[in-house]
């Protein structure tokens, strides 16, 4: 009986609920799974595509053209944009675009490569930022470094390779920043070249077709450069930047014409063979290219300066000729007929000097200045009656002045 009641007791024990206290402890713990790890990842996708989608492009257009800082946002959701649509040509500008305004050159490079090597043309925008990025690398590099001269020579190689491509006047940007990055010799090519051009209609450029008004097209190609190349070396390299060069930049146009391209590519010329000292090859594309300018709008003054620092003082008397020949006021007679003797005198050729005057005399106003040079620069010739003659004329015209 004893064992009988003890099995009961064991057995009501046992079936006896317990309470929550120690429920707690007893229950085996359950594991609840929404999702697996590729449903997961599905999900992610699904919210990044839905997140390029559904956000506000517009915004980010207008934030590219506003011309402020890069931001990182702007960069990251760009980066998504590509990565979806990875053939979008304009994404990918816009990309590379932002990631060299911030300084991201590694990045901007594979950015930007597949749309400059691929078997078409790259176009304007992505050859400026191409171009862009190659004088960035090279001005990051610190002077006195091995890598300065391979950077500068990478960036001389893109010039020759790409520059004609561009507008006349992002060629002209081009060069200006070949000149100040001390590339002389790609710099004259690339002035010369678009020097016998002027439009660049032989040098590869090819302008868009379009059916926008001429005048409100320049005013777009002004925007789009002052947004585009101009702003990445204000924004990033500012500090290394030639006070200068942003300064004459403001002048290129769009618009500019022929003439106009063709003078400043002329102008950098010289400066290039100038800056780096070889006077007589400035003057000798002096007297090749002027040719091709219009007379009017030549800076004979400055060559005459270029003739005289070469030590030619015959082509300088010769530029002074030209000038006088083309010369509209008497302002512009009297001072190139001065150039004109200045030459020669400079060159200790008095007599030489005497002669051009005479032979030009007739075209100058007889005032008593000209009377008084012509008496002076006979009497260092040596030629007393010429001397005389000229004195009594200036006493004749001071005399009939004092009537």
């Amino acid at each position: 009986m004893h064992a009988l009641n003890a099995a009961v007791t064991k057995a009501v024990r046992t079936e006896t609920p317990r309470s929550s206290r120690y429920q707690r402890h007893a229950t085996a713990r359950i594991a609840t799974h929404f999702l697996g790890p590729g449903q997961v990842i599905a999900l992610f996708s699904a919210m990044i595509a839905i997140g390029i989608v559904l956000f506000p492009r517009q915004f980010i257009n207008q934030q590219l053209h506003a011309g402020g800082p890069p931001q990182a946002a702007t960069i990251a959701y760009l980066a998504l944009l590509l990565r979806a649509q990875p053939a979008d040509a304009t994404t990918r500008l816009q990309l590379g675009r932002e990631q060299l305004r911030a300084g991201q050159l590694d990045r901007a490079e594979e950015t930007l490569g597949p749309l400059v090597h691929a078997n078409a043309a790259p176009g304007a925008g992505a050859t400026a930022l191409w171009l862009e990025l190659r004088r960035a690398r090279f001005v990051g590099v610190a002077s006195g470094s091995p890598q300065r001269e391979v950077t500068r020579q990478d960036y001389a190689r893109a010039l020759r390779r790409y520059c004609a491509s561009l507008s006349p006047s992002d060629q002209l940007t081009q060069i200006n920043q070949a000149i100040d990055a001390g590339l002389y010799s790609t710099a004259v090519k690339l002035a010369e070249s678009l020097l016998r051009t002027g439009d660049g209609s032989a040098s590869g450029y090819q302008p868009a077709r379009s059916t926008v008004q001429p005048a409100k097209r320049r005013v777009l190609s002004e925007a789009r450069l002052s947004l585009g190349v101009t702003k990445l070396v204000g924004l990033v390299w500012a500090a290394q930047s030639v006070e200068s060069a942003a300064t004459r930049d403001q002048t290129l146009v769009e618009g500019s014409t022929t003439a106009d391209i063709r003078l400043q590519a002329f102008d950098a010329i010289l400066r290039s063979q100038l800056a780096a000292g070889h006077p007589e090859d400035a003057l000798q594309a002096a007297q090749t290219h002027w040719r091709l300018l219009d007379p009017l709008q030549v800076d004979w003054a400055r060559l005459v300066k270029v003739a005289t620092g070469a030590g030619q003082p015959t082509a300088a008397a010769d530029f002074a000729q030209r000038w006088l020949s083309h010369a509209r006021d008497d302002d512009s007679r009297w001072r190139a007929f001065s150039a004109l003797i200045n030459a020669y005198l400079g060159a200790g050729q008095p007599a030489e000097a005497l002669a051009a005057a005479m032979r030009n005399i007739e075209r100058m106003p007889p005032t008593t200045a000209l009377w008084r040079v012509m008496t002076r620069l006979a009497m260092q010739a040596g030629d007393s009656a010429s001397a005389a003659d000229f004195a009594r004329r200036l006493v004749h015209l001071g005399s009939a002045h004092d009537h």
